[in-house]
């Protein structure tokens, strides 16, 4: 619902919905108006541009960017040449590492972020290794 996405960009935006109509030049009553029934077209970019978020987005939109992306697309913009491939390089080592994470098994990624025993991997290692060494008393010589 737009008021929602609205309330949603005006708390990231720590502002208040009477700042808002002040910064607009409108009475605060349109502020309440807004629950009922979505601004113009006008009024809808005015909103967007002042909370840097897309109008698509505020009228969830399929598709549209989250203010996270938009904010990313315009630090790029606004970036010079090697801050651009500084960001571009960083993304693509997210998401490859998110892509391995992902095809890791179920296991594993749960126990991402978890401590470690340090104690009981010792022990589990320990067996391992005396079972090895019993293993290697046990084959006969070649």
């Amino acid at each position: 619902m737009f008021i929602d996405r609205l309330n949603e960009a005006l708390k990231k935006n720590k502002m208040t919905g009477n700042a808002l109509c002040n910064q607009m030049g409108v009475s605060n009553s349109i502020y309440s108006s807004w629950k009922k029934n979505k601004p113009q077209a006008d009024r809808l970019t005015q909103i967007a541009n002042i909370l840097n978020v897309s109008v698509d987005w505020l009228l969830e939109r399929e598709g549209a960017s989250t203010p996270e992306e938009e904010k990313l697309l315009y630090d790029y913009k606004d970036a010079d040449q090697r801050g651009k491939e500084t960001i571009i390089n960083i993304a693509d080592l997210e998401a490859r590492r998110s892509r391995a994470e992902k095809e890791q098994p179920e296991e594993l990624r749960n126990n991402i972020g978890k401590k470690i025993d340090f104690t009981e991997l010792a022990s589990r290692q320990n067996r391992n290794f005396q079972q090895q060494e019993e293993d290697d008393e046990l084959k006969p010589f070649a």
